[in-house]
């Protein structure tokens, strides 16, 4: 525990069975840079800090408005505030994510900071942050807030870092999932990493639902004017997060690499709407199934569950899209008609043109796309066929 400008800190870390409070030996441990690289000169205790000073910087202000735009804050004020936890939760492969917690406020909640260290890592972020605000402006609905942002110089005997600190809001009860082998069925089935009531297995129906509105979500975001669209994203780096509780299914995206199209089109005549519309629906309902077997694993592939799930979600959304003013509309019914009246080898030979983009990304997932893609087309044309016309 420390003690500053009258409130006491306590540096934790979170784990599967609890919090783990972090002792001064504890934070002399280097710090990681991702999970596999310790950083040359930077131990916990410095990341801890740089994180501290954040919080403390300008007088709070940054953390204060934060605090009163989630209200949370009330009338209280910063000498109400007798104790902060500085959680480290997650130390990914680019960012660092802690939550922050404070006694003395009205309601008990967390705030966010995510952090960034390496120099592709912080640019990442900054761009991150300008996304997100941008897609909140389109539709707040689906992504967590962000407040500021500001980097965090922190020196050391051996030299200073700069560190790249977003604030967010934390989202309460909502976890990353992965495929992971069911013991009791070893069968690959979603698993709900519950920190704090244990990890569970999904349901049939709650892994439908998850999968239903990822999809629903990125099609809301999908622009059929301008073509431009998320991506990439990847269950395997926990893109989207889910609440599961009392019987409800509750989707979040929690991160945002680029904006932009993935076809191109000189301008948005209608026709070229429809093309670009089916290629995003090819590509959703592929990427969908692709996972990373615990979350760090061998490639993992979601059953045909996630292509019903995937249409199911993209036919909402683009329905959702048309009675929104955001964007010009896609003719679903026409886009339907057009998706039916390919047969299954039609559907794999479209498939082409999106393999150099997987090519580009990852070849363990082409691999295993390569290996599924047949079957996985039969599937789609399967899908596609069954949704009655006159809903549309």
């Amino acid at each position: 525990m420390l003690q500053k400008d009258g409130m006491r800190f306590r540096f934790l870390l979170s784990s599967p069975h609890g919090d783990i409070e972090l002792s001064l030996k504890d934070l002399e441990q280097p710090f990681r840079i991702s999970p596999s690289e310790k950083h040359p000169f930077l131990t916990l205790h410095d990341y801890f800090g740089a994180l501290q000073k954040f919080i403390l910087s300008n007088d709070g202000k940054h953390l204060h408005a934060a605090l009163a735009k989630m209200k949370l804050q009330g009338r209280k004020k910063q000498a109400d505030i007798s104790e902060i936890l500085i959680r480290s939760e997650k130390h990914g492969a680019f960012y660092h994510i802690a939550s922050i917690e404070f006694a003395g406020l009205e309601k008990k909640k967390k705030v966010a900071i995510t952090t960034a260290l390496a120099g592709a890592a912080k640019s990442s972020l900054k761009e991150e942050f300008l996304l997100m605000q941008q897609l909140a402006s389109m539709n707040p609905d689906f992504l967590p807030r962000f407040f500021c942002r500001e980097g965090v110089t922190w020196p050391t005997d051996s030299g200073a870092e700069e560190f790249y600190m977003v604030l967010g809001e934390w989202l309460d009860d909502f976890h990353e999932w992965h495929l992971s082998v069911n013991p009791a069925t070893k069968k690959q089935q979603i698993q709900l990493w519950d920190y704090k009531n244990n990890y569970r297995f999904l349901s049939d129906a709650e892994s439908y639902e998850l999968l239903r509105q990822i999809s629903y979500i990125l099609t809301c975001y999908y622009d059929p004017n301008s073509f431009c669209q998320i991506y990439p994203w990847h269950h395997g780096a926990g893109d989207f997060v889910v609440k599961a509780k009392a019987g409800t299914i509750s989707v979040k995206l929690i991160t945002v690499r680029q904006y932009e199209p993935l076809v191109h089109f000189v301008q948005a005549e209608e026709p070229d709407r429809l093309v670009a519309a089916i290629h995003f629906l090819l590509n959703l309902s592929l990427r969908i199934r692709l996972d990373r077997l615990d979350g760090v694993g061998e490639p993992a592939w979601l059953g045909d569950v996630a292509v019903r799930a995937a249409v199911e979600g993209f036919f909402s959304g683009l329905d959702a899209a048309s009675k929104s003013k955001s964007f010009s509309t896609v003719p679903i019914g026409d886009l339907l008609e057009i998706l039916r009246s390919f047969d299954a080898l039609e559907v794999r030979d479209m498939y082409e043109s999106l393999l150099e983009i997987y090519a580009d990304e990852d070849q363990d997932d082409l691999r295993l796309i390569k290996k599924k893609l047949t079957d996985h087309a039969a599937e789609l044309h399967e899908t596609l066929q069954n949704i009655p016309l006159k809903r549309f």
